[in-house]
């Protein structure tokens, strides 16, 4: 692991102190709407694209440099990625991240390529990882104003699958920078308390969030708040290119009958989310055929076949993980941020009914239960389970 108070002592901000309001309350049945603008050109890129958002104001230049290291940190992982059975980089790395769970080699390697291009940037003044045990400090060279944003990542989202080559991705969500002034001479004791609470904010106070799906295509997609875009590799100009715009969780007629959920585990859920999933299988509200049931094992990929296709994935608590096992500041925050943009819900709790984005982290590596997809899905799940 990382000495992180090391590295919090001696990369700590050296800039005056920028402080944002956090982001207002979203309304989640609006909010893919707030700020509707001219679409874009599919085709362009993605650093074009963040290019006009600055210039018309959707996100300060700042933010735009970031994303953009975020995208050539993805670039480069996607590169190791796809030829980590050649460079020798599967299997275990025999230690374990900060949640507990087993490090492969890669991410190790791919954690260590998203601090460096985030440190390098200048425009996070915090970066959290879920392979990290402690936030770090990062000197930024942003705007007097600007910058500081607090970058979350998990470098490799369902690692457990390099081995078999199976889908896996990276998952990042951008903050508003905390309200904690981080100076050149607090102490190393000082800096982390402050990183650690400018870090525990709730999902209102993401800027932006987004993935990229390393599999048959690598696909970063995207929301800054207005809206979700989708870019895909383009090996010819290395660059991502925007295939799909204003994207839209399916629903209604345009919706495919997909539920998606660890099966294995369903057993060790609560009885009325068990009588929910026999629900699915009957027919659902509708009834006739019964729901299709898809799980690849990865929230990226998981969360993106939802994205396209619509459905529902279901992550409960179960008891042997009353919180679930993904990370809400960088994982389940960011896909929520996503869903939502893209007119879909997200919820956790036992009735399904407290909103993800609202919920502020007691710290920086808590999980969190989530039921995200297409509206009509979630809330067919609500009723469900209030009728219990």
């Amino acid at each position: 692991m990382r000495a992180t108070s090391t590295a919090l002592a001696t990369t700590r901000a050296t800039t005056t102190r920028a402080t944002t309001a956090r982001a207002p309350r979203r309304d989640a049945s609006r909010v893919s709407r707030r700020r509707a603008r001219p679409t874009r050109a599919l085709g362009e890129s993605l650093s074009t694209y963040l290019t006009h958002q600055a210039a018309i104001g959707a996100v300060d230049g700042d933010l735009a440099v970031a994303l953009n290291s975020i995208a050539v940190a993805c670039k480069r992982v996607r590169a190791l990625v796809a030829k980590a059975p050649i460079a020798g980089m599967t299997g275990s790395a025999g230690g374990s991240n900060a949640s507990g769970d087993e490090q492969k080699k890669l991410d190790v390697v791919a954690n260590d390529v998203f601090v460096e291009t985030l440190s390098s940037c200048g425009r996070a003044g915090v970066i959290v990882t879920e392979e990290e045990d402690t936030p770090i400090a990062v000197e930024r060279v942003g705007s007097k104003d600007g910058g500081g944003y607090v970058v979350t990542f998990d470098p490799i989202d369902g690692s457990s699958n390099i081995d078999a080559c199976v889908t896996t991705g990276s998952i990042f969500g951008v903050y508003a920078p905390g309200e904690c002034e981080i100076k050149e001479t607090d102490t190393p004791e000082q800096t982390l308390e402050n990183c650690l609470t400018n870090s525990k904010q709730s999902g209102e106070a993401l800027v932006a969030a987004g993935y990229c799906m390393y599999s048959s295509s690598c696909v970063f997609v995207l929301t800054v708040g207005d809206g979700v875009y989708q870019f895909d590799y383009d090996d010819a100009s290395g660059e991502f290119l925007m295939t799909r715009e204003r994207m839209q969780i399916p629903d209604g007629k345009d919706m495919q009958r997909i539920y998606s959920c660890n099966n294995g585990n369903v057993k060790l859920w609560a009885p009325e989310l068990k009588e929910f999933v026999e629900y699915l299988q009957d027919g659902g509200s509708e009834g006739g055929k019964p729901w299709s049931y898809r799980y690849i094992g990865a929230l990226v990929a998981d969360a993106h076949r939802t994205l396209s296709y619509g459905g529902l994935w279901l992550y409960p608590g179960d008891s042997n993980a009353p919180e679930g096992k993904a990370r809400l500041l960088y994982e389940i925050a960011p896909v929520s941020m996503l869903a939502e943009q893209a007119g879909g819900i997200s919820m956790r709790g036992a009735k399904a009914d407290e909103r993800v984005l609202e919920v502020t982290p007691e710290h920086i590596h808590q999980k969190s239960p989530m039921f995200v997809g297409s509206a009509s899905a979630v809330r067919d799940l609500q009723e469900f389970l209030k009728s219990k």
